[in-house]
């Protein structure tokens, strides 16, 4: 056993002693760098204990909007408190929480649809009244769009210059200079229905009343219980904002799949659900329509193949999601119209 590796498990040991569970068995199950994670077996039981990606002071918003949401009734994982009752330990400007363990199984995105949508809209709803201690350092993305989409705009443009520079020795950028047009004219509509929508009211509102965002509400996040309900873990990208961020992110995993004309219809169920938990009005969805005609998921791959952020992708895997979500852009508006809240 080599020092550094005996270093760290006298860390771990100390740690796990601070929260009564010193002796406690541990197996490592994910380690990602910055953040990693460790099945600990203890006095009969299984917790989770996580180092976090997150800064302390960060980690105790965390913190408090998961016991925030806990105690409105939402299923997320207990966090488990040390001998001196606080929420997490510090180590070297580390921050380190003990978790409940969650079972269940990985519910699906398509059998399991409607499970989904609830427990989201369960989330938010549970998200009111929130209000973060001033002392940690709080993460919110309220009333950030219309610069954002202004940024991202300006972003694609520099994107487009450097595609006409490498097009002849690139076949993803010569194929993005087939769909940026559409790009630009897909955040152009976006602004100007946000513009005209209902969005400051709605930022005016969330910020009055509290609103939390998960940001990665996906089923390797979720866990399904016996009786059907789902546990959501993993807050780490835990947000203040409108609940129209979450609906975007989870309703563009179905308007990139390929259902034809069953995707009006599988909006309007998903809309559907969540209104029977956490109802919107008709002109807070017309926010989320509006966020939906950004083109976010084209930016994204666009964004990420200028940056190079997946190493291990291949070119011709770039450019097949390239063209697909160019695809998706194309036929988007026409679905997105037909998109209605009864």
């Amino acid at each position: 056993m080599t020092s550094s590796h005996s270093g760290h498990q006298c860390l771990l040991y100390n740690i796990l002693k601070e929260y009564g569970h010193a002796g406690a068995q541990l197996l490592e199950l994910r380690d990602k760098g910055k953040k990693t994670v460790w099945q600990v077996n203890s006095k009969g039981k299984k917790m989770i204990l996580k180092k976090m990606p997150s800064s302390p002071t960060q980690t105790g918003f965390i913190t408090e909007a998961a016991n925030h949401l806990l105690n409105a009734g939402v299923r997320v994982p207990k966090l488990l408190v040390t001998n001196n009752n606080e929420n997490f330990i510090t180590v070297d400007n580390t921050a380190y929480i003990l978790m409940e363990w969650v079972d269940g199984k990985q519910p699906d995105y398509t059998r399991d649809t409607k499970a989904i949508l609830s427990a989201l809209a369960a989330f938010h709803r549970g998200s009111s009244g929130f209000k973060p201690s001033p002392g940690y350092k709080c993460r919110s993305h309220l009333g950030t769009w219309l610069d954002s989409y202004q940024k991202k705009k300006k972003q694609l443009q520099t994107y487009t210059l450097h595609a006409l520079k490498n097009r002849d020795n690139d076949e993803f950028w010569d194929t993005f200079l087939h769909s940026w047009k559409l790009a630009l004219k897909r955040i152009d509509q976006a602004m100007d229905r946000l513009e005209k929508s209902n969005y400051r009211q709605w930022v005016a509102l969330a910020g009055n009343s509290g609103a939390l965002c998960h940001q990665d509400f996906t089923p390797k996040n979720l866990r399904m219980q016996k009786d059907g309900g789902i546990t959501v873990f993993d807050l780490d990208s835990v947000t203040i904002d409108i609940p129209a961020r979450d609906l975007r992110k989870i309703f563009n995993k179905f308007l990139k799949k390929p259902e034809g004309q069953n995707q009006v219809k599988i909006l309007q169920l998903m809309a559907s659900v969540y209104q029977e938990t956490n109802p919107l009005t008709k002109e807070q969805w017309a926010v989320v329509t509006a966020d939906l005609l950004f083109p976010h998921l084209l930016y994204g791959i666009v964004d990420k193949y200028y940056h190079k952020r997946a190493a291990d992708w291949s070119p011709g895997k770039y450019l097949k999601k390239l063209k697909h979500l160019t695809l998706v852009e194309e036929n988007k508006e026409e679905i997105l119209s037909q998109f209605l809240v009864g």
